[in-house]
Order: structure tokens, then sequence, then C-alpha cells
């Protein structure tokens, strides 16, 4: 399976994109992708095939007679994505909130929700955009001037707003940023992300410590950086949201430039 990764360009773009993930699976040998919780969403369109949730922690990549979409919200524990059959897919990576620049619509509540692009905009042109058998520079710059047009600025403030909130480590910090009270933002983050506050930060730290686990900082330095009460807090919350001690995800992960991390199988 080949991966590639590509960052925005345009400013505004990148306040909402974190990246474009091209995944190209040419065989028909048995993967299965381990993703583990994060904050971002994820807009998935797959080139002749579709998506199928199996539960609310596996989905199979299946062959198409069209192409397809779908849309993944913050989750909390890892979801598998399996696949046995060759596929072209895209994964646009958006901060919390950044949807909503877009498409003009609570999206970031959803879970998972298949078919998104068909159902709610119709965005033929982007497939075309997508799988087109231009170099993968170009197909990135055309999805840009495909964005950019879209872009709705009274939902651009709630993107830029949760983007500091990924660089808060405590509730009070959260609080301040948003110029809320502790009850207005638990509201808050229930109502428009799915998650609570205090799930949010956990999650956004297991995330900031793997790139440091796979580079071998030791797991107490970890905790320190990261604020956690000590270094047996740090290894509860982390199995928490991955399954596995750090030193399992160490021996199981795979990482493409510290932005990509999965468990490959």
């Amino acid at each position: 399976m080949q991966t590639k990764i590509f960052y925005p360009r345009n400013p505004l773009v990148r306040e909402c994109i974190q990246y474009f993930l091209f995944i190209t699976k040419n065989d028909n040998e048995y993967i299965s992708q381990l993703c583990y919780p994060n904050t971002n969403h994820c807009l998935g369109l797959i080139k002749k095939g579709q998506i199928v949730a199996v539960n609310h922690s596996e989905y199979h990549i299946l062959s198409s007679t069209k192409n397809s979409s779908y849309l993944t919200g913050i989750y909390k524990e890892p979801i598998k994505i399996i696949a046995n059959q060759p596929y072209q897919e895209l994964c646009i990576n958006f901060n919390p909130m950044g949807l909503e620049v877009f498409f003009g619509e609570g999206f970031s509540k959803n879970i998972f929700q298949n078919d998104i692009l068909n159902t709610n905009k119709n965005w033929d042109s982007l497939y075309e955009i997508v799988f087109s058998n231009n170099p993968l520079e170009k197909i990135v710059t055309e999805m840009e001037d495909f964005f950019i047009p879209l872009i709705q600025d009274k939902m651009l403030y709630n993107t830029l707003l949760f983007n500091k909130t990924l660089k808060a480590t405590q509730m009070e910090e959260l609080n301040d940023l948003l110029n809320k009270s502790y009850r207005s933002t638990h509201r808050y983050f229930v109502n428009q992300l799915q998650t609570t506050p205090k799930e949010y930060l956990q999650i956004i730290k297991v995330r900031e410590a793997m790139p440091m686990i796979l580079k071998n900082i030791p797991l107490i330095e970890i905790s320190d950086l990261l604020n956690f009460t000590d270094q047996a807090h740090f290894t509860k919350t982390f199995k928490k949201y991955t399954y596995v001690t750090p030193s399992q995800f160490k021996q199981t992960s795979s990482h493409v430039e510290d932005t990509l991390i999965w468990n490959l199988e």
C-alpha cells in the first residue's frame, strides 16, 4: 500500500484542513489499518469502492461500480479499516470545526456518515479532480481552488477559535479560550463535537505522545511534558484510548512524517 501526504498551501485552507492523504492499494492482499483516536475529522473519497460499517469500530472497504464518500468525526477508541482488494482513496483531514467552513452545516457532531457528498452537497466535480490522472501536486492545487470559494467567513471564526484549543492542556485554558464557564464549555463541546472537553484534551495529549514514544523519549519525560500526574497516570490514559500500552504501541505502530500514525497488518 502506498501513501502520500500533502499539506495545504493557502493560509485559510490550512486553518481548516490539516492534510490530504492519498492511499493506493494495488493488490488483493488482506490489509488492516488500525487508526488511533484523533481530534480531526476525515472526509474520505473512494474510487469505485465503498466503506461499510461492520460495527462502531470496524469498517470494510468493498468494490463498487461508483465512487463514494464518507465522513468520520472525533472517535474515542481505535477504529479498524479492512480491505482485501485494490482501491484508491483520498482522506481529507480537517481541524475541529473545519468542516463547517465549507459545508456550512454542523457535520462535526457526526461520528460516521456514509455517502456524505452525494447526500448533502452532490460535489461530483470533486471526484473528477481527485481521481484524475494528473500529478498529485496538481490535484492538491485544484482541490484548494475548489475549496477556497466555499469558505464561509461566519463559520471560519469557530475554526480559528478551536485551532487555539489544540494547544490547551487544562480545562481552565479551554474555558478562557472560548470565553465560557465550565458548564457552558462542556455543553458546547458535546453539542458541536459529540465529546466532552476532558476527552478532547486527553485525546490531544495521547496524540502528542505518540511520535515521542516512537522517538524513544522516556515515558517519565513524556508524562512531565504533557502535564500528567505521573508516569502511571500517563500509561493508564494512553491505554484507555489506544487499547495498548506505550511499549506495545511502539512495537506495532508506524508513522509517516510524524503526521499519520497507525498500525498496519
